[in-house]
């Protein structure tokens, strides 16, 4: 799958973009892959643009999950801006449903470490596990300790 994660690479790359140029995200878009003038495989080009349009239009509301889950320690104002911008692309492709969170979460994890280093994979996977288990609501929670418990009793 390593054509998603140069995907992802590349939203990342555009939200950035977004962020520090303030335009349009069609346009931010247009430029980007003008830029790139066919760099990538088409369907790089496509999952990048889908991911990146869905963090632009659901933003307010993918900064309030993360403010909801960030420590005291790392309020989302002190969220190095490339690790915010991470976040909200693994938030919004896990409310997706279309890949399982568990392989976002590693995905966002190994984008983190080439974007910002290995220090920030601690705070990048607390604060998507956390999100992971809100989006997945107590009654998955529920089903999971039940699982858990029949494997614990058929292991004994």
């Amino acid at each position: 799958m390593a054509s998603r994660r140069l995907s992802r690479e590349r939203a990342l790359q555009m939200t950035y973009q977004w962020a520090i140029g303030g335009a349009e995200p069609r346009k931010v878009v247009q430029d980007f892959f003008e830029y790139l003038a066919g760099d990538t495989p088409q369907q790089v080009d496509a999952f990048a643009e889908r991911l990146f349009l869905a963090v632009a239009e659901s933003n307010d509301e993918l900064d309030a999950i993360i403010e909801r889950h960030a420590t005291k320690r790392w309020a989302p104002d002190r969220l190095a801006l490339v690790v915010r911008h991470l976040l909200r692309l693994a938030i919004c492709e896990m409310r997706s449903g279309e890949t399982p969170a568990v392989v976002v979460i590693n995905e966002a994890l190994e984008i983190g470490k080439r974007f910002d280093g290995e220090e920030s994979t601690r705070l990048i996977n607390g604060i998507l596990e956390a999100a992971r288990s809100e989006m997945a609501g107590p009654e998955a929670g529920r089903q999971e300790r039940r699982r858990r418990r029949r494997q614990n009793r058929q292991s004994q």
